[in-house]
């Protein structure tokens, strides 16, 4: 059941009387794998399963923005958390007032200091900045794609979820489990809907997980107690839910990504360092297993160019056709004039604290990178997308699904 739609998410949906609409209670867990469901007892007892096909690169960020919009990162241009953008820079005042490098601790500081009041919830990030000259920082703005309170009405130009639901007087409401909070005890509080508070879509939210398995590995008996407790707790709301009703209740269970083990730390400095370069010369930005940078002449290029080259076997440098391949091309610079990537299993050492084990941000073609969908319904494949999760839950609500978008339902 699709109708061309515009963009703006202004579509009048053919709606249906709330007593026989649906309820649609999803769960996201953060970085679960299809592996580790096997360690939740009510979980693994669903049939209904499927692989999720992640992003490049599997970040939140860009993971978040696809599923809540049901289009491909070329389209949603939310790639990464920090993007190069000088003229809006929250840092451009630490230039104006000739802040100098000092101390980590006083950087960190400084980074808090001036992301907290935009965003509401500091975006992780204080090692990458603590590594890079302040005189670099006014280079870059960030963009977070918001699951809390007042979720983004729009990405770009495309509705998300909660703007379609809005403007469609879909009443839905979303609980917020994030780091360092316990799960369990939000858990335990949230009910289905009632008469006096209806509500047609439940999203609840559980960040808990990733920051788990960075440190500790989803195989890791810290992980499986936690993991563990979601289960027991989601069973009852589960049970609840059915009594109340019956054949008119979807339920499912998703994440946006995987995780891989740590095997290989690259020191992207000695490297520069080892052919008489300074890195800190270059404006650049590591993430993770990804080098970034923005040159602001010729010869910068070619003398970083042949420097990566040294990394071949480790990685290598994202070209557009390579992007095009996961439709993540974007036509500006604002991830970078030049990408290198670590293949998996390796990361940039000056940002991964001793105690995180496993990383994600690898290719979305490797099993450990997967994310996973566990349904009450049956599945229409074994292996489905991030963009077909806005499209599920339009359909599980009888709601129309806009054309524009890259998903479809997911129900068979």
């Amino acid at each position: 059941m699709r109708k061309a739609r515009e963009r703006n998410g202004s579509q009048i949906f053919e709606r249906k009387k709330w007593a026989q609409m649906n309820f649609v209670l999803t769960v996201f867990i953060d970085a679960l794998k299809p592996e580790t469901v096997e360690y939740m007892e009510f979980l693994n007892s669903f049939e209904n399963v499927s692989r999720i096909k992640t992003e490049l690169p599997a970040y939140s960020n860009n993971c978040h923005a696809s599923m809540y919009t049901g289009v491909f990162p070329n389209k949603h241009k939310h790639h990464f958390i920090w993007k190069f953008r000088p003229e809006t820079s929250p840092f451009k005042l630490l230039s104006k007032l000739g802040v100098v490098n000092r101390s980590r601790r006083l950087k960190k500081f400084l980074y808090k200091s001036i992301c907290l009041p935009k965003s509401m919830v500091v975006p992780y990030g204080d090692v990458v900045f603590e590594n890079m000259p302040i005189s670099f920082w006014a280079n870059f703005d960030f963009d977070m794609v918001k699951f809390w309170g007042k979720p983004n009405s729009f990405i770009e130009s495309y509705p998300t979820i909660f703007e379609i639901l809005k403007r469609g007087k879909i009443p839905y409401r979303v609980i917020w489990i994030w780091t360092p909070f316990r799960p369990i005890k939000i858990l335990e509080r949230v009910n289905p809907p009632n008469n006096r508070d209806y509500r047609s879509w439940l999203y609840v939210f559980i960040g808990d997980i990733d920051y788990y398995a960075h440190k500790f590995g989803q195989d890791s008996p810290k992980i499986r107690e936690v993991l563990q407790k979601i289960d027991y707790t989601l069973e009852g709301i589960y049970s609840r839910s059915e009594k109340i009703f019956s054949d008119n209740f979807y339920f499912f269970v998703f994440s946006d990504h995987g995780q891989a083990e740590i095997r290989e730390k690259v020191e992207a400095s000695s490297l520069f360092s080892s052919h008489g370069r300074d890195l800190c010369d270059y404006i650049h930005f590591i993430d993770a297993n990804y080098l970034r940078f923005w040159f602001r002449n010729e010869r910068e290029k070619e003398e970083v160019e042949k420097i990566l080259s040294k990394l071949e076997g480790l990685g290598f440098t994202l070209d557009e056709e390579f992007l095009i391949k996961y439709h993540a091309e974007i036509s500006d610079n604002r991830y970078g004039d030049l990408i290198f990537y670590l293949d998996e299993g390796a990361v940039f050492q000056e940002i991964i604290p001793k105690d995180v084990r496993y990383m994600h941000g690898y290719l979305p073609d490797y099993p450990d990178s997967d994310a996973v969908c566990v349904a009450n319904r049956k599945i229409k494949g074994t292996r489905i997308k991030l963009q077909d999760i806005t499209p599920s839950i339009l359909q599980a609500l009888g709601l129309e699904i806009p054309d524009y978008m890259d998903g479809e339902p997911i129900w068979k």
